[in-house]
């Protein structure tokens, strides 16, 4: 006999006869993580309402049933943070949400500054710098909280849930960006703080370590990570499409 780790069920065979569940539901490895990269883009799971809900209410502890094998209510992450990152480009270079936009392809030399490039390349390749930032910031939460348990893989689920919900929000806030553009620095602050509280709260609940560690730890990951990040992005930039 089997129990199920989505529902408790008690059960013989593959498959779980009260939620469906698979019976041979593993912990997440690096190459697991590959599949459901690649699963992301040929299914559609159903849940993904209740996960918004369960990611605003409850993120870390949402993250960690998904991890522990509480699979078939959740919408897949990988597939919600590609959903969410389409909708937040569509909006963000369409409307020009975070400030005039540029185009890369025509900025020449001569008057044209380092700072319009780059303005420029944020634009053009919004989707990819928000989707690169997620296994970033997953290898600091793995680094600074390994013992805790998880695993680099587990790390990136958590972040993948964490990384769509933040895209999400910044979703909700583009009708303050369109109505306020000429002041769209400061519905982006609100975001900023918002979400790296967000994180804070999530990482509290996800990581079992005492609250005053997990908060110590993840200030220092973020005050990392957000250098780094920003520096992959300018590195990426200046080899590949900056026009001196």
């Amino acid at each position: 006999m089997l129990t199920c780790k989505n529902c408790g069920n008690t059960f013989e065979g593959n498959f779980c006869n009260h939620c469906g569940q698979r019976s041979d539901v593993h912990r997440f490895t690096f190459k697991h993580t590959l599949h459901d990269f690649f699963h992301s883009f040929t299914h559609i799971d159903r849940g993904i309402l209740f996960l918004i809900k369960e990611l605003f209410t409850r993120p870390g502890y949402a993250a960690k049933d998904y991890i522990e094998g509480k699979r078939k209510k959740y919408f897949n992450p990988f597939q919600y943070l590609f959903l969410a990152v389409a909708a937040a480009t569509f909006l963000s270079v369409n409307y020009q949400l975070m400030g005039p936009k540029a185009d890369i392809n025509t900025i020449g030399t001569g008057v044209n500054t380092f700072g319009l490039q780059y303005n420029a390349f944020i634009y053009k390749y919004f989707n990819v710098i928000q989707l690169v930032s997620v296994p970033v910031i997953a290898l600091f939460s793995w680094l600074f909280f390994k013992k805790s348990g998880y695993n680099y893989a587990e790390n990136l689920v958590l972040n993948t849930f964490l990384g769509a919900q933040r895209t999400l929000m910044f979703i909700l806030i583009t009708p303050f960006l369109y109505i306020f553009n000429h002041y769209w620095y400061i519905p982006i602050s609100v975001y900023y703080a918002a979400w790296l509280i967000y994180y804070g709260w999530a990482f509290v609940q996800f990581f079992n370590e005492s609250k005053g560690k997990v908060i110590f730890k993840y200030i220092i990951s973020i005050l990392l990570f957000i250098p780094v990040a920003q520096l992959i992005s300018l590195t990426i930039f200046y080899f590949f499409f900056y026009h001196k």
